[in-house]
């Protein structure tokens, strides 16, 4: 199989998790069996691709060297697009702190993961991958799309899952 197919074959995978976890959402699941099917579909996800590739977890981007450049360029990112967010919340009258941003910080990680995968191909279609999920709130789906162009540019200049996890975990909270 060609790297082409094999790229294909990941984002409709993404998309299929994405448009199960919009189904999910559609059918009023609660969030945490929502999530947790979500999850473990990516974690498996994940485990296939580790043992489908002959790659290392550092050539996936799970690595160390780069973590001083990369946090402060993902950091920035993050700290900027977490205060416009906790803004915009202020601004609606919306609390931040909800009892479920902790279950997000845990569950986030897995998702970003997975999705940055993606992020060998088009910087839009990796954040169409990211934003299909939000697709019946209008605002947070075009929030989440320039997320995904965000994350996909900072991956490809500074390759690291360790920070865009944390960066997409602090931002989903936030939303």
């Amino acid at each position: 199989m060609n790297s082409r197919h094999i790229a294909i074959g990941d984002v409709t995978l993404v998309l299929a998790v994405s448009l199960l976890y919009l189904g999910f959402e559609l059918l009023r699941i609660p969030k945490r069996w929502s999530f947790l099917l979500a999850g473990l579909a990516l974690g498996g996800y994940v485990a296939y691709l580790v043992f489908r590739r002959a790659h290392s977890w550092r050539d996936l981007g799970f690595r160390r060297d780069n973590l001083t450049a990369g946090l402060l360029p993902v950091g920035v990112c993050t700290f900027l697009v977490g205060a416009a967010l906790v803004g915009f919340a202020a601004v609606q009258g919306r609390t931040i702190w909800q009892p479920a941003v902790l279950v997000l910080l845990v569950l986030y990680p897995l998702w970003a993961i997975a999705q940055q995968f993606a992020a060998t191909l088009q910087v839009l279609i990796t954040a169409a991958a990211f934003a299909i999920v939000h697709v019946g709130n209008p605002a947070l789906f075009v929030l989440t799309f320039l997320a995904g162009i965000m994350w996909s540019l900072l991956y490809r200049r500074w390759p690291n899952l360790w920070l865009l996890a944390g960066s997409h975990s602090v931002l989903a909270a936030l939303a």
